[in-house]
């Protein structure tokens, strides 16, 4: 069986981290989250940012200089993830897809539209991420979705192959469509 396969349900969009608090009390503990917002003096430039924790999200948004702080005031939402088809989650498991993820990212977008200051090259291993997009408060994946939203330009399946340093591939389908 391959290593490094990951399904990650990516819960949201939430606009404050109150919100993401008050959610992740009373459903699940989540490891990664990905932020979406403008800077503080910011006319039109959108920052995205990518981020891990072993301890629960809303709790690392608490922390002194966490760049949460960078857009606070303008959110544009948060989704929070939890890998799920792993039971037991090791550090190890969150940094490697948050590495992929923002690695794509920085290829994607750039690097300077990311509040990311780390992570911006692919791991040297292959990895396998299936990302699933569910409403928060009920039982069911987004269909639609708006159109600057984090969620669209994450692909929904994203499959990474290291060859060597100067030789990788990265295949993805950006979007599932139902078949029945």
């Amino acid at each position: 069986m391959e290593k490094n396969v990951y399904l990650i349900k990516w819960y949201g969009p939430f606009s404050s981290p109150e919100k993401v608090e008050k959610w992740e009390k009373k459903y699940e503990h989540c490891n990664l989250y990905l932020l979406h917002g403008m800077e503080k003096y910011a006319k039109t430039k959108d920052k995205f940012y990518c981020g891990k924790t072993i301890r629960k999200v809303f709790e690392r948004f608490q922390d002194k200089g966490h760049h949460i702080n960078d857009i606070k005031d303008r959110i544009s939402e948060i989704y929070i993830g939890k890998i799920a088809n792993i039971d037991s989650i090791k550090d190890s498991d969150i940094l490697l897809v948050e590495k992929v993820i923002t690695a794509y990212l920085a290829q994607r977008l750039g690097q300077d539209s990311l509040l990311n200051k780390i992570n911006f090259r692919f791991p040297n291993i292959n990895v396998y991420i299936i990302n699933e997009w569910w409403k928060p408060h009920f039982d069911e994946v987004w269909q639609k979705q708006s159109s600057n939203s984090v969620s669209k330009f994450i692909p929904n399946l994203m499959c990474y192959h290291y060859f060597s340093d100067d030789d990788i591939e990265v295949f993805g389908a950006m979007k599932f469509k139902k078949l029945v």
